[in-house]
């Protein structure tokens, strides 16, 4: 069965952009005889209040929205997001990073414009002693080592996507150093949970579909 779901984050009332995706999401699932579900993506919880999301949820249903389950609130999820952290950590595919924001833009590849930097691996080959030491001075993130290899998948309005992780990507965070979970983990282990099968969401998240892939 076809499951979409819509997940806006309420660090703000929703606006025009955010009803289309969810619309569109609604439409899509409904039209084939699928569930759709609602997921508040409020991780960072100080810029993500309690009334914003119930405020969204209101005018939601005030729009005719209806959904199949109660939705998922990620501020929630955190012992279910660490219980796979520990998973990947188990299989020796996340690593300590104790860059900061200044060593991360001094270090980094070549970027892919003003904001968005291609990590350059600095702390991934750390040993086990020198990330005990340094990690008496500084908290880690916690990165995922990517694949040197092509992911690809084929967006409904887009076409054919291909990016190589470790080239245009590189090792992305699962968990700041902050302690908050990232997106990255935080959207794959909620759509895998709850059984979701179609995504629909603006152009400005599809660079991340084959992170999340």
């Amino acid at each position: 069965m076809v499951t979409g779901r819509f997940a806006p984050t309420p660090s703000g009332r929703l606006h025009l952009g955010n009803i289309l995706c969810a619309m569109l999401a609604y439409l899509s699932a409904r039209s084939q005889g699928g569930r759709f579900l609602l997921r508040i993506e409020d991780l960072d919880v100080p810029r993500c209040p309690r009334a914003l999301a119930e405020q969204a949820l209101a005018d939601l249903r005030w729009l005719g929205f209806t959904w199949d389950e109660e939705p998922v609130y990620q501020s929630q999820q955190g012992e279910i997001y660490q219980r796979y952290l520990k998973k990947l950590e188990e299989r020796g595919l996340v690593y300590p990073c104790f860059c900061t924001r200044a060593e991360l833009h001094a270090c980094a590849a070549p970027n892919l414009g003003d904001t968005q930097y291609v990590y350059s691996g600095r702390c991934a080959h750390l040993s086990p002693q020198e990330a005990a030491e340094k990690a008496r001075t500084r908290r880690p993130a916690m990165r995922l080592r990517v694949p040197d290899e092509e992911v690809a998948f084929e967006d409904g309005l887009f076409g054919h996507q291909q990016e190589n992780l470790a080239r245009d990507c590189g090792d992305f965070v699962l968990r700041r150093s902050d302690g908050l979970f990232g997106y990255q983990l935080a959207v794959v282990v909620d759509d895998a949970l709850s059984g979701v099968t179609e995504v629909v969401r603006g152009a400005d998240q599809l660079d991340s579909t084959p992170r999340q892939l």
